[in-house]
């Protein structure tokens, strides 16, 4: 399969004109130095606008349904200025994991979507949002199926603000693990 044109990488600045690498935006234990990290899911993206760290707000995908959990509704929405996504060439990135690249080049910007908000991004383009509590986020974040159990009894941000809500579903292989 060929390597799609372009790939996203979200800042709440939009005033970019080059992305340069970076240490201070890579996950614990990556130990490729400074990069710049872009995925090819403009939905997944989305959970990169408003600046957050793992310890209150996280994401990920279940069978491909973009999910995003936040601990301190407040903070995040404090946080959330908006931001942009960025488009950019794909062709410096390298896989880091299922859905994030990475570069370690300067990277110019090609285009830019504006969102002014990134929680409203993140429910458009049909990430499911939750907000929970301190205690439940920590047991999400240390479930074995990845707190896939926990969200599906929670009502989403996107199910009560009359937005579609997308099933989230685990599969192994070609077998559907019914949690």
């Amino acid at each position: 399969m060929d390597k799609q044109k372009y790939f996203y990488h979200s800042s709440p600045n939009c005033d970019l004109k080059y992305i340069e690498p970076r240490k201070n935006t890579v996950p614990i234990g990556f130990n490729e130095g400074e990069v710049v990290f872009a995925t090819d899911s403009l939905p997944f993206s989305t959970m990169f606008i408003v600046p957050h760290d793992d310890s209150w707000a996280n994401g990920g995908t279940f069978n491909d349904v973009p999910y995003f959990v936040i601990s301190d509704k407040e903070r995040f929405l404090k946080a959330d200025k908006g931001g942009c996504i960025y488009l950019v060439s794909s062709k410096s990135f390298v896989q880091y994991n299922r859905r994030e690249l990475f570069s370690k080049e300067k990277i110019k910007v090609q285009h830019k979507i504006r969102f002014e908000s990134g929680l409203m991004a993140m429910i458009i383009l049909g990430v499911q949002v939750y907000f929970t509590d301190k205690v439940t986020y920590g047991k999400i974040r240390k479930a074995k199926d990845h707190g896939l159990s926990i969200l599906n009894k929670m009502v989403s941000e996107n199910e009560m603000l009359g937005f579609p809500s997308g099933k989230l579903e685990m599969y192994f292989a070609s077998k559907k693990l019914v949690v």
